[in-house]
């Protein structure tokens, strides 16, 4: 008894492959030769049902010889025959092959053949009898040759609608998920973007200000330390502390982005230390010796965490800023408004304003519209008009604050 396995892969091999698709159409004329030459089984019957049947075999690869192959011997089995014989059925068959894997008007031909055929072959098998044939003859004989051809023509295009339309919808069913793919794709590039940005934001204003701090403390304590030797150690302290806290923030950057944490390992309190906020503003301002002037107008504790860092990296940028444009001698003033509608945050100076030297990059500035539009907020920055420079940002309320802890 043969595996069903085995049966099931041969099933498989005759529906997929070429050949075993033209082996399955050999059968087909084979049997139905055999049937036509069992009911005629005289040498000019036998080679007519042989004729008729043997294009079977192209139905699939190539339906147009079939057609044409058919079409020759059928017109020899009416002339040829005064009766029909069983290979008949592959005019049928012809046509709803080209029905199935031709294009229509392939198709439309070979059915305007059969029914041709239809009308001509009863005719000549009906006037060949010995007794006149009745109407009812007539009608029952062409009717039911044409409905049969028809039926065959039918079938053909409705399996060909089926298989295109499956086609269309597995095509469809592709497409959407190859673009389902891309956007995912483009979803994992825009996140790895804003996730570049954001780090490179961070790096920015802890380098950019702590170098801008390290250098004015340099500069001005080499000048006052001629003056007052003794005050050579609280400078150089301030500049190491600067460094160190730079140097921290650099380490829990890098351990947050790499997972693991060497730099967390080392340093374990850096990976708990909190993020600034709003009430690390004092101790911002206060590294520039006495430069700024803070106000601050409300209740911190309004401000929640994410809205109070977006303050306290404002704050830091541009007094980044003032140190590195707004020449040694610029004082600020910060105020800072916290309402019940909105944080209002200006930070001026009295600097060289339009009149200071630039990079050309404003790096600095993008990073800090980034930060508000996060918010929903807005942010002006540029040279005041009796001279220095001011940024002005407004944080909504209903987005900036919340409860912060503390």
């Amino acid at each position: 008894m043969p595996s069903p396995h085995r049966s099931a892969a041969g099933r498989l091999l005759l529906d997929a492959h070429p050949a075993g698709l033209l082996l399955l159409d050999a059968r087909l004329a084979v049997g139905l030769a055999a049937a036509g030459i069992a009911v005629y089984p005289h040498l000019p019957n036998t080679v007519l049902v042989v004729a008729m049947c043997a294009p079977l075999v192209l139905r699939r690869a190539h339906p147009w010889a079939a057609l044409a192959a058919s079409t020759v011997a059928a017109v020899v089995h009416v002339v040829v025959l005064a009766d029909p014989t069983l290979s008949v059925v592959a005019v049928p068959v012809v046509v709803h092959s080209l029905a199935r894997w031709s294009r229509i008007w392939p198709a439309r031909a070979a059915l305007a053949v059969a029914l041709t055929g239809a009308v001509v072959g009863p005719a000549r098998w009906l006037t060949s009898r010995p007794e006149l044939p009745t109407l009812r003859d007539w009608v029952t004989a062409i009717a039911g040759s044409g409905a049969v051809v028809v039926a065959a023509f039918v079938a053909g295009r409705r399996t060909r609608e089926r298989e295109e339309l499956r086609a269309r919808q597995e095509w469809e069913r592709a497409e959407r998920q190859r673009l389902a793919l891309a956007e995912h794709e483009r979803a994992g590039q825009a996140a790895a973007a804003e996730e570049r940005t954001a780090v490179a934001r961070e790096v920015h204003d802890i380098v950019a200000h702590s170098l801008s701090v390290i250098a004015v403390q340099a500069e001005g304590g080499r000048a006052l330390t001629a003056r007052h030797p003794q005050r050579a150690p609280e400078i150089l302290e301030t500049i190491a502390e600067t460094a160190r806290e730079a140097l921290d923030d650099l380490r829990e950057l890098v351990a947050m982005l790499r997972g693991d944490g060497p730099a967390a390992a080392d340093r374990p309190e850096a990976s708990y230390r909190p993020a600034p906020g709003i009430g690390d503003i004092d101790e911002l301002v206060s590294r520039l010796d006495g430069r700024v002037r803070l106000r601050v107008v409300g209740n911190r504790r309004h401000v929640g965490p994410v809205a109070g860092m977006t303050v306290y990296r404002l704050v830091q940028e541009s007094l980044t800023n003032v140190l590195r444009h707004a020449g040694p001698d610029a004082a600020v003033d910060v105020r800072l408004d916290i309402g019940e509608r909105a944080i209002d945050l200006v930070v001026r100076d009295d600097g060289y304003g339009a009149a200071s030297a630039t990079d050309g990059r404003g790096t600095g500035l993008a990073a800090m519209r980034e930060r508000v539009q996060m918010h929903d907020g807005t942010l002006t920055a540029g040279p005041r008009a009796g001279g220095g420079f001011e940024v002005h940002a407004v944080l909504p309320a209903h987005r900036a604050t919340g409860s912060a802890g503390g």
